[in-house]
């Protein structure tokens, strides 16, 4: 949900106490006070100097999504009765130094277009649409469509948003799309349930499907504040995720740290061959504060077995967390990535279970500067009593910069005589004329980390011109190589690199590599020469090779209501794009999905207020 620390606050346009103990993190030497000016030599491990405490996973219930799908009413979209959902936008302003490193240099990649009905190697189909999103969601539009993804190589599940669904391989629709709100048995917006940023994934080892969202209750309910969030994970009862769901919530409230009521935005999850990882970024519902990562582990095979009617895990939350970097501090930690490992992959079994992280520099504009984390003893997760090690190190890459707050990456131009109808519309209502929008950039952090061969592959956006008001972007990746030892976590650069398309745009990239750590890399692709598209690189041995093909061709601007001042203000600061695309290596495919503008026809046909959609396609490995 977030971009550029963005807090947004949604509103609604148009027609359990938890128990608590501190518990000890596993130390080394003391915490000194941390030398503000001196640079720590790469590779150095410092152990993280967290609160830790235990917090309640509390049973929402079980909900079968077939019985949930047969009784789901598509409500028929129209102006009248569609709702918007939106909302403001709060920044935290940068006031660290910045590298004095050089800018890294991007590699201009060629660009062709594939129709994967020509391509045996591919298979694509038209994913969730803004349209088929609100009509399963009582006519709530919503964006930007944040998107989830994950397959077995038998089903693909597609979250976004508020809306679920699952394919064949073939993309023969299996299952939805229905509510999110429904699956997760909690209220709906109607209610004034707020819910975003949804991820899923599945677990090889135990044969079952996560679905991980945030909530935030009554947020839209009339007369009503909301006082309470929660991270909701959601654990199928069965190998089939068409099947029953039993969901548990975290309540991330944190009632008493600074400006909370807060709430967990952007949760991200991982898991090693012991744990399940949730991380968080705590903003306040209603005031400007951020309080940094907010991480919580817990045993992965004893939330299966709750889920099954057994007893809830322990849950760690790990709060207050130092930030690794020169210059910052307590609470100046954004978007702790834990690693995820592909089907068929391997797990670090070293220290009784170890799962990674990965963390950019968010603060500086620009950095060179990447943190590993690791946690050892994951194994103790299982026991009432977990005693695990969380430690960090820094590794020096290639320079990054980040877009700042309302850089905006252009898309081609409509044709004059066709003006896209969302903005002619907004041009009858007011007389004057609209000029067509820009999306908005990325945000400022890693996206996903993958754990594959002994290594750890993560990706970032990375802004050519960050201070200008319409820039451009490219889509930075990192291999590196970590170890834990009794001294804690150490790593080394393997490969990086920057991927570019000279003049255009790539917007959120996600990499996913198979178990010999080969696969692609998927983003939207965007400028002067291309409406918003699904494209991907592949990535072998060696990093990025062959053409940055286009396999989901963007067939207009986008149009939807967050383009405009009209629907969102005059700080509305462009078209809101998708948080994250979603990429997962099953044996040698790579299913990746990301947003573009599909065809206003048939199944893809846009409402009045959006017209996003979702392109789903897997390549060969590499």
């Amino acid at each position: 949900m977030n971009r550029s620390f963005v807090r947004r606050l949604a509103a609604v346009l148009g027609a359990g106490a938890l128990a608590s103990a501190t518990l000890a993190v596993s130390t080394g030497a003391a915490g000194a006070a941390k030398n503000e000016s001196a640079r720590p030599p790469a590779s150095s491990s410092a152990v993280v100097r967290a609160s830790v405490s235990h917090v309640a996973l509390q049973r929402i219930g079980t909900k079968n999504a077939t019985v949930l799908a047969a009784s789901t009413t598509h409500i028929k979209l129209s102006k009248s009765t569609e709702k918007v959902l939106i909302g403001d936008t709060q920044t935290i302003t940068r006031t660290k130094g910045s590298s004095s490193a050089a800018p890294s240099v991007p590699t201009n990649f060629p660009v062709k277009t594939k129709a994967p009905s020509n391509a045996p190697s591919s298979a694509g189909f038209a994913g969730i649409t803004g349209s088929q999103q609100a009509s399963a969601n009582n006519a709530y539009d919503l964006e930007p469509p944040d998107q989830g993804l994950c397959s077995n190589g038998t089903y693909v599940v597609e979250v976004v948003n508020n809306a679920y669904a699952v394919y064949s391989t073939s993309g023969t629709i299996l299952l939805g799309p229905i509510a999110t709100t429904s699956l997760l048995g909690i209220p709906s917006e109607n209610a004034g349930s707020f819910v975003s940023d949804p991820h899923c994934y599945y677990d090889q080892s135990l044969n079952r499907w996560f679905v991980v969202e945030l909530s935030i209750p009554n947020l839209f309910a009339a007369h009503r504040r909301a006082t309470r969030s929660y991270e909701l994970i959601s654990v199928s009862d069965t190998s089939s995720p068409t099947g029953a769901f039993t969901t548990f919530a975290i309540d991330s409230t944190d009632p008493s740290d600074p400006g909370c009521p807060c709430f967990g935005d952007y949760p991200m999850i991982g898991t090693d061959a012991y744990g399940f990882y949730l991380t968080t970024n705590e903003f306040s519902i209603y005031r400007p504060n951020f309080n940094g990562v907010q991480l919580y582990a817990m045993s992965k095979q004893e939330l299966a077995s709750a889920a099954d009617g057994g007893s809830a895990p322990t849950v760690l939350h790990f709060s207050n967390l130092p930030s690794p970097f020169p210059a910052e501090s307590v609470g100046e930690t954004y978007h702790l990535s834990p690693a995820l490992v592909p089907n068929g992959g391997a797990f670090d079994m070293s220290q009784n279970g170890t799962e990674y992280f990965t963390m950019s520099d968010a603060f500086p504009v620009t950095s060179d500067l990447l943190a590993t984390y690791a946690m050892t003893n994951t194994a103790s997760l299982a026991s009432s009593s977990p005693s695990v090690s969380l430690t960090s190190t820094l590794v020096t890459v290639q320079s990054y910069q980040f877009p700042e707050t309302g850089l905006g990456v252009a898309q081609k131009a409509f044709p004059a005589k066709s003006p896209p109808p969302l903005l002619s519309y907004i041009e009858s209502q007011t007389g004057t004329s609209v000029p067509e929008g820009v999306l908005q950039a990325d945000f400022d952090a890693v996206q996903e980390t993958t754990y594959a061969a002994g290594h750890l592959y993560t990706e970032l956006s990375n802004a050519t011109s960050p201070t200008a008001p319409v820039g451009t972007t490219t889509a930075e990746w990192f291999e590196l190589t970590p170890s834990v030892g009794s001294s804690g976590v150490s790593a080394t650069l393997a490969n990086q690199g920057n991927v570019a398309v000279a003049g255009q745009s790539l917007l959120y990239p996600d990499l996913a590599v198979n178990s010999s750590g080969v696969g692609d890399m998927v983003f939207t692709l965007t400028g002067t020469k291309y409406y918003p598209s699904a494209a991907y690189v592949s990535f072998g041995s060696s990093g990025p090779t062959g053409n940055v093909t286009v396999t989901g061709v963007g067939s207009g601007p986008e149009d939807g209501f967050t383009c405009y001042a009209y629907y969102v203000g005059p700080n509305y600061g462009g078209c809101r794009w998708g948080d994250f695309s979603g990429a997962i290596a099953v044996g040698k495919n790579v299913w990746m999905a990301t947003e573009y503008i599909p065809p206003n026809s048939g199944q893809t046909a846009r409402d009045f207020y959006t017209n996003w959609g979702t392109f789903i396609f897997h390549e060969n490995a590499g």
